[in-house]
């Protein structure tokens, strides 16, 4: 049998351009253009003056995205590939940047990779690739870069404060502890009982961080515990998380609740991205407008005859009213369906000529008050049954003790009842099935083919970042897989007219 004979020990003849060893269909060549393309000018006004040269941000800015591509999100993966992979090496202009330049660089630079994704809206916007006659919005929720167990209440925090600053150096100078050593400690014995074992753990992992890693460990937790506490104050929070402060104990989709972000997304018919951004909110309800308003800007304008569908955790009255001032055609799934109860709020009818609900069996409830409800933050209006105390329903219909039933009206409820009615209608259903299409399928491409399945980094802001580069990257595959399908589109169409023309001269 032979083999194919290779070359192992040869040399290059002469030295092979990065360029010559890539296929002229690869997407880095799209990426390259595009971030070559964007204004870095605020990047240059940052570095001018003396000191030490910085990388381009575009060099980093190509790794970030190729990366996010190719499921290499990881700072020092990068860093490897721009030594090891020919792709990387091209895109790096064969430069090789430390895992924590480009780990900074993610940090501090929020403003250029909006901005690029805001460019990606723009280049599909412009090479007609746009499908607007249907956008949908969803969000979804991914954990944080932050452990479950790194929970603190405020009693706990200041207790480890007060410990860090007063007594962390005094107690790690002692060479050995006695077991009830925790007991000494100033302020021990006001903390719960509950509490007494974490915090003895939590104090022990301390003092020998700081025997192992000097005053700049203390520096670091005293920083840590600060950007806690100020975000357990700010938030009026019960609990805070020490790792990344400004993540959210929200429900996964596998019924685990844990730290983690809520990302929103607004795609077109097509799927690219024209709209996005992450939240520390496990509800969505307060996420329409913000993306309503981002995609406005993305795209210079809100398209005529769009219509946009959203799924029932923005059904909300103001949102609702929000989008008809606008005058979109909203579809906006409903929270709750008719009640099977004969007594719901749902089966009492609102008559807003005469300002009353009209209950199951005829009898009115009229205006009581209008009260402010705090947690809600909403001004709610009561209607008071007139003749509930004569009603041989009664018991059936409420449980307080003076036997009048009340019915709470929230604001923009006629609207609400009038998006309920037009999601009960074929079109409203046929629309809103679209939404799976549009939008879901973004995500599991985040999931599945970008390994977004947990965030790397922390904080708000630098997660929002990290999520800019996820939606850069699907917006040019995307571009870059139209462009492929147009190449191929005009192969075939030369090849069939040069058949043609052989078809010709063979008849003549």
């Amino acid at each position: 049998m032979a083999y194919i004979k290779s070359f192992k020990n040869q040399n290059w003849l002469l030295p092979p351009s990065l360029s010559d060893l890539i296929p002229e269909d690869h997407v880095c060549l799209l990426i390259e253009s595009f971030i070559d393309e964007q204004d870095f000018s605020s990047f240059d006004i940052k570095y001018s003056g003396a000191g030490h040269p910085a990388y381009h941000p575009k060099v980093i800015l190509k790794l970030l995205v190729m990366g996010v591509l190719d499921k290499v999100r990881s700072s020092r993966r990068l860093a490897r590939n721009a030594r090891e992979n020919i792709v990387y090496m091209y895109l790096s202009e064969k430069l090789c940047p430390d895992f924590r330049t480009i780990s900074d660089f993610r940090k501090s630079n929020p403003t250029i990779v909006k901005k690029a994704f805001q460019h990606t809206v723009t280049l599909a916007k412009s090479e007609g690739m746009l499908d607007l006659s249907n956008l949908a919005t969803d969000g979804t929720k991914l954990k944080a870069n932050a452990s479950n167990r790194k929970v603190l209440s405020k009693e706990e925090l200041a207790f480890l404060m007060n410990f860090v600053d007063n007594e962390l150096e005094e107690w790690a100078k002692q060479d050995s502890l006695e077991d009830d050593f925790f007991k000494d400690i100033r302020g021990s014995d006001q903390l719960p009982k509950s509490s007494k074992k974490k915090m003895r753990k939590a104090v022990g992992h301390y003092m020998d961080k700081l025997k192992e890693k000097g005053g700049l460990f203390k520096l670091g937790l005293q920083d840590c515990l600060k950007k806690a506490g100020e975000e357990l104050v700010e938030n009026d929070l019960d609990k805070v998380n020490t790792t990344d402060p400004e993540s959210r104990f929200m429900p996964s989709k596998k019924g685990k609740i844990e730290f983690s972000y809520n990302p929103q997304i607004t795609t077109e018919k097509n799927g690219f991205i024209i709209a996005n951004d992450v939240c520390n909110e496990s509800h969505d309800t307060r996420q329409l407008k913000p993306q309503v308003s981002q995609a406005e800007e993305n795209l210079k304008g809100i398209p005529k005859d769009v219509k946009w569908s959203f799924d029932n955790g923005y059904f909300e009255g103001s949102n609702i009213d929000f989008l008809n001032g606008l005058n979109i055609d909203a579809y906006t799934a409903c929270q709750k369906e008719k009640s099977d109860k004969p007594y719901d709020k749902s089966n009492f009818v609102y008559d807003k000529g005469k300002d009353e609900y009209i209950c199951p069996e005829g009898k009115s409830l009229v205006f009581q008050k209008e009260v402010f409800d705090k947690k809600k933050n909403k001004n709610i209006k009561h209607y008071n049954g007139v003749d509930c105390k004569t009603c041989p329903k009664q018991k059936y219909c409420t449980k307080r003790k003076d036997g009048i039933r009340t019915v709470k009206m929230y604001p923009f409820e006629e609207e609400r009842e009038q998006m309920k009615k037009k999601m009960q209608t074929q079109e409203a259903k046929d629309t809103y099935k679209l939404r799976k299409q549009i939008v879901e399928f973004v995500f599991g491409d985040f999931r599945e083919n970008k390994g977004l399945i947990t965030f790397l980094t922390r904080s708000l802001e630098t997660v929002k970042t990290e999520f800019n580069l996820m939606s850069i990257a699907s917006n040019l595959h995307k571009i870059w897989r139209k462009k492929l399908e147009k190449i191929e589109k005009i192969k075939k169409d030369i090849s069939f007219e040069i058949k043609k023309l052989f078809v010709v001269y063979a008849s003549a």
